[in-house]
């Protein structure tokens, strides 16, 4: 309590929220008696008005001139010469929004800007992303629909520090802009942007100038009390630019310093002629989303809640140090306003809004550039490309025998489309592409539409002959449509797709070749992370959360899916501590994180790519990246999608080990109407094959009844595209196998869906049916099946009818005909493949099976070494290869090398038929947490001599304490000693022996003898091995895991999964294994359906939990990594389905004695014992 004498430090009164019901509290601090100091409040008595509007906007203005007064600042003068009333309001243009894709900075999207800004009475608006034009496009066309004019920009950071903003003139200044943003990216380290008085004064035609508003550097200088030195600034940009392109902005966000800089800064342009334009630079649409704005700030600059300044330094080593700015915004006033608010603000300086459109007259509304050409390949490119087609024909003597005069039509019909429409080239550089490739022993194949082309196959661009399975290439390049680009998609190796990206840079200049952007977004488990590490959320609660959110929940239902799923539902996460993660996550989910390399897209142009969009260094080096994703690049290149399939990595590394001891083997002369191959396909044992081994492929080929390419065709393109596929898969089966009768129709629809059973399967038939029935042409049937796809609201899908419809009555079909039609081309509605596109895939299939049979181990061997390829990972792969009697030999320093090998081995001392049979040597790369250069030096130092023993291996290799324990745990060093404990306990004296025997080297060569192994400790049993080297290598070397559990889970009435999945229908199991693959596929009935793999020692069983399921047992199987299956089996046309009424965790009987960091992650009950 406060006394008369006690000496007062401060004292203020809060009014509190009042919205909130808040009492105005009075505080004072002060120093007592005892000289502690010591702060009281109490409440105040306060008149009614002050809560209204006007009564608080009467105290910010006394405040504001409180705080002038106080800081010295003179009144902004009032300008007597300007007359309000000779000044109509007019449409002013909002000078400048940054959007989304200045990552970090916006929750705009760009595609948003001009929707809000016509509502706001914006004639124009000027996008300015910092050293950032990836938004450009979009935002332009979006301007183009909506009849208002787009201003291109960008923010520029200065190299004495504070932004500007350079706008593009005409297509020009567009090119200046986009080479000095390329300039200011390349020539600095990589996501450190900066720009250099030389690099704008390279790169200033047609560009005007911004100064850039509270963030410029001008207005920096002024806020230290450096005038002098802004004066001098803005001289220099006059000088650069001309006055009449120097634009100075005046911004009023409400900031403490702003009256007296603005007063500064309009001085300084009357000063000089220049012109006063208003400005915001608006980063969200209204103040609502302030906050998550701030987020993405902190995220950003790994700044944390209650922090001004992150800990993402603006500046990099080799740069200009600046004294740092807090990057978060003191306020949320960079709004997308009103006309009205701004009016009001501005109602002083009304000039300054209508300035902005003389800025905005100043510029061209169309700056983008045209489109570019790919480089001359010949001066003749026809007659080239006909040449070629001609010579590589030669190879394919059915294509130029007499008998194929049909085959020598198609060619020729393809050769004069391609060279009249002028895309010689394009087929030429993809050949040329292909051949080094070829010669460099890559394998590749062709993947989409450009597999429906005859001349595609001949050129070696395709391996499926378009012309034999009567492909459809109007869709690839229809006759008519000159706006059709060839889409030419080609997958190589996945180990050596840089290698042929590398050779276009070769040829074509590395200015001339690049890779399409691609904009990363927060995904949902990522927003949890980054949001809840701005807000002090531990990382152990964050984790906890993230891992158990699946793929399929999108940000802004994360609290609903707490309630609705059990794995979420049940494992108590507190949802009040979450909350403002989830709001925030609403906002988020949808804004654009970074700009990274597609997977695949290609550009090559003739001009440097730089003058038509910038080109940024990407993580690897020798990669360029384009600021347009392929959306973006599509209408100003020419692309090629250089894609990797890993399925051609097992193809080529599987034929390398073949050709080993069969030198005549190769993959390409395989047969593809080989009986084995589809006999196999009917049993559904194909786990392993690329484009085949998940569940679904097995069981479609299974019921299928899988007899040659043509089938194996209907099946990827039935399962392939997921589940949001087109295809009625079931009904196919069903009237494939006659179960079903194909219904009589119409003689065209017999003649388009006769092979595919009265059901479209493939895109093209979708096109074929509405030229047939519509008489529409290629090209507008391919945009009709495209509108169908993408269009989902009820008056577009009704437009769409009306027209179909209208079209096929108009050609003379009775309404009956027309309807049925239109039915089977409305039904085909999810994403779809193309019939030359899913032969693509069967033919590799088919190739690996053949491999898989004949050569098993070769195959296996080629198979994990190109992981991640296919559906399973490689415990289950190499889970897989055992049980086909393949031998699994743990990694070894003596005789593994970084890739898995194959080698002889002799099993139990018997070998078969007298010759020993061939196992798998796990590679040293399979090892956790050891790094590559040490692995490489294992290799390197072993070729004279083998390593001897233990303290041999450590004082040749030099290993560091963590990666021999790694080392060691796996087991890569039992053949040096065979006690892992022991070596363990001898790794400190190791390590001193070989720092010892290196100063002696460097010395004297003098042998210094071992030390002695330690022998009295007891080393690891089987089962603690088996953890350890699961837990390492990330695969079973001598068994699964659950082998070691088989007695116990035998005693109890369990099964293997094998034995389950030969179960009669209807019989009911207790199957024990590890749930892997889970699925969450979408059902007509809305309701959740669970499917997954259980994997235990003797292989794979597909398990179903339909939703009552689920929801009571589907936290045991998402968050235990073993579980207790109650249920029964279900014949599916032949496939056995598990179907699970029960399942409960187990707890492994290998893990009992371990410590929890050395075991996987398991339940803790055991609920076999029932």
């Amino acid at each position: 309590m406060r006394r008369d004498g006690d000496e007062v430090l401060a004292h203020w009164r809060e009014i509190g929220q009042w919205w909130e019901r808040e009492s105005p509290l009075e505080y004072r601090r002060f120093v007592d008696s005892m000289g502690t100091i010591r702060e009281e409040h109490n409440a105040f008595q306060y008149r009614r008005e002050a809560r209204t509007l006007e009564r608080l906007s009467q105290m910010m203005r006394v405040r504001d001139e409180k705080v002038a007064k106080a800081m010295g600042y003179a009144p902004e003068p009032n300008y007597q010469s300007f007359k309000h009333d000779d000044v109509d309001p007019e449409p002013y243009a909002l000078l400048f929004a940054q959007s989304g894709c200045a990552f970090g900075r916006s929750t705009m999207a760009v595609q948003d800007i001009f929707s809000y800004a016509e509502t706001q009475s914006y004639e124009a608006t000027l996008l300015a992303d910092p050293f950032s034009l990836v938004g450009a496009v979009e935002f332009a066309k979006v301007a183009r629909e909506l009849e208002r004019k787009p201003l291109i920009g960008a923010a520029f950071e200065m190299e004495e520090g504070g932004e500007i903003v350079l706008v593009a003139q005409t297509k020009v200044g567009y090119r200046s802009l986009s080479r000095l943003i390329t300039a200011c990216h390349q020539d600095e380290p990589r996501l450190y942007p900066l720009c250099t008085w030389e690099r704008l004064e390279r790169h200033c035609e047609d560009l005007l100038c911004l100064t850039g508003g509270d963030n410029g550097p001008i207005n920096r200088f002024i806020t230290k009390d450096c005038v002098d030195d802004g004066e001098a600034y803005l001289d220099r940009f006059i000088g650069l630019y001309g006055a009449h392109k120097v634009f100075v902005q005046i911004e009023r966000c409400y900031l403490p310093w702003e009256i007296r800089t603005n007063r500064i800064l309009l001085d300084l342009a009357e000063s000089r002629k220049l012109t006063a334009v208003a400005g915001n630079g608006v980063t969200h649409h209204n103040p609502a989303d302030f906050p998550a704005q701030d987020m993405l700030v902190c995220i950003e600059t790994l700044c944390g809640i209650e922090e001004i300044v992150g800990r993402k330094p603006l500046r990099t080593l080799g740069q200009p140090p600046i004294v740092e700015r807090p990057r978060r915004a003191l306020n949320a006033e960079r709004y997308l306003r009103s006309a009205s608010q701004m009016r009001e603000i501005f109602a002083d300086r009304p000039d300054l809004l209508n300035n902005t459109k003389r800025l905005s007259d100043l510029c061209d509304g169309h700056v983008l550039p045209t489109r570019t050409q790919l480089p001359q390949f010949d001066e003749n490119e026809a007659g080239k490309l006909c040449s070629i087609v001609r010579e590589e024909s030669r190879g394919l003597p059915r294509w130029l025998s007499k008998s194929t005069l049909p085959r020598k039509w198609q060619l020729e019909l393809e050769l004069k489309r391609i060279i009249d429409r002028g895309f010689a080239g394009h087929f030429l550089v993809a050949w040329d592409m292909c051949r080094w490739a070829k010669s460099q022993g890559i394998v590749f194949s062709g993947r989409g539409s450009v597999v429906d082309s005859a001349v595609a196959y001949c050129l070696g661009l395709s391996r499926i002959d378009a012309y034999e399975h009567d492909l459809h290439f109007d869709r690839f390049l229809p006759p008519e449509d000159d706006s059709k680009r060839p889409d030419i998609d080609i997958d190589f190796e996945a180990r050596r797709r840089d290698d042929v990206r590398n050779y276009l840079v070769q040829k074509y200049g590395p200015e001339h070749v690049a890779t399409v952007g691609a904009i990363g977004t927060f995904n949902t488990r990522g927003i949890v992370r980054e949001v809840g590490k701005v807000l002090g959320i531990p990382p152990d609660d964050l984790s906890y959360l993230a891992k158990r959110i699946h793929g399929s929940v999108s940000p802004a239902r994360i609290e609903a899916a707490i309630e609705a799923k059990p794995e979420l539902r049940n494992s108590n996460i507190p949802r009040e501590r979450f909350h403002l993660v989830f709001e925030l996550a609403k906002v988020l989910q949808d804004i654009p994180r970074n700009l990274r390399a597609h997977s695949s897209g290609v550009v090559i142009s003739r001009a440097p790519i730089a003058d038509t969009v910038p080109v940024v260094p990407s993580a690897v080096d020798g990669i360029q990246i384009l600021q347009w994703d392929k959306r973006s690049a599509k209408h100003y290149f020419d692309k090629f999608d250089i894609l990797c399939l890993r399925g051609n990595d097992v193809l080529s590394d599987a034929m390398d080990r073949i050709q080993a001891h069969t030198p005549d083997f190769s993959v390409f002369n395989l047969p593809l109407d080989d009986e084995n191959v589809y006999r196999t396909m009917r049993t559904g044992e194909l786990i392993g094959v690329p484009q085949s081994a998940s569940p679904a492929m097995r069981q479609a080929h299974i019921r299928i009844k899988t007899k040659n390419l043509k089938e194996a065709s209907l099946v990827q393109a039935g399962i392939r595209p997921g589940v949001g596929g087109a295809v009625k898969l079931n009904e196919l089966i069903l009237r494939k196998n006659g179960k079903k009768p194909v219904p009589d129709t119409h003689p065209l629809l017999q003649k388009i869906l006769g092979n595919t059973y009265g059901l479209i399967v493939f895109q093209e038939q979708v096109d074929m049916l509405l030229q047939e029935f519509g008489g529409y042409t290629a090209g507008q049937a391919e945009e009709i099946r495209e509108d169908i796809y993408k269009k989902r609201r009820e008056k577009d899908v009704q437009r769409i009818h009306d027209e179909v419809l209208g079209q096929f009555l108009e050609r003379g079909h009775s309404p009956e005909v027309a309807e049925q039609v239109y039915s089977l081309v409305a039904q085909f509605q999810g994403y779809g493949f193309a019939e030359g596109h899913a032969l693509a895939f069967a033919e590799i299939s088919v190739r690996s099976i053949y491999c898989q049979q004949n050569y098993p181990t070769e195959y296996f061997a080629a198979l994990l070494d190109a992981q991640p390829a296919g559906y399973y990972g490689p415990c289950t792969l190499v889970n897989e290869a055992r049980n086909r009697g393949v031998v699994i030999l743990p990694p070894d320093v003596n005789a593994s090398n970084l890739k898995y090998r194959v080698e002889d081995v002799i099993v139990d001392g018997k070998p078969r038929l007298a010759l020993p049979n061939k196992g798998i040597r796990v590679a040293l790369s399979e090892i956790m947490n050891v790094s590559k250069k040490l692995l490489e030096r294992i290799v390197e130092h072993r070729r004279g001599y083998p390593y001897t023993s233990f303290y041999n291996f450590v004082s040749r290799v030099h290993p560091n304490r963590d990666e021999l324990e790694w080392l060691i745990l796996s087991g890569a060093l039992d053949d040096l000693h065979s006690n892992r404990r022991a070596m363990l306990w001898a790794i400190p004296k190791a390590l001193r022996y070989a720092n010892s025997v290196r100063k002696m080297n460097d010395t004297l060569p003098i042998f210094l003898p071992e030390p002695e192994m330690p022998t009295d400790i007891q080393d690891f049993n089987v089962h603690e091995k088996a953890v350890q080297e699961r837990r390492l290598l990330g695969l079973n070397v001598k068994a699964h895991l659950m082998a070691f559990e088989r007695e116990k889970v035998k005693s109890k009435g369990g099964i293997t999964s094998a034995e389950a999945s030969r179960l009669p229908s209807g019989e009911k199991a207790i199957v024990v294994g590890n749930p892997i693959r889970l699925r969450f596929p979408p059902t007509e009935s809305g309701k959740r359906v669970l499917f997954f793999d259980l994997e235990d020692e003797s292989g794979l069983l597909n398990v179903t939990c339909f939703d009552e399921t689920y929801q009571r047992y589907g936290h045991n199987v998402i968050c235990h990594k073993y579980v207790t299956l109650r249920g029964e089996a279900q014949d599916r046309d032949g496939h056995i389905a598990f179907l699970a009424s029960h399942i409960f965790p187990y707890h492994a009987e290998i893990y009992k004695h371990l410590r929890e960091d050395e075991s996987l992650p398991l339940p803790v009950a055991d609920f076999l014992v029932t």
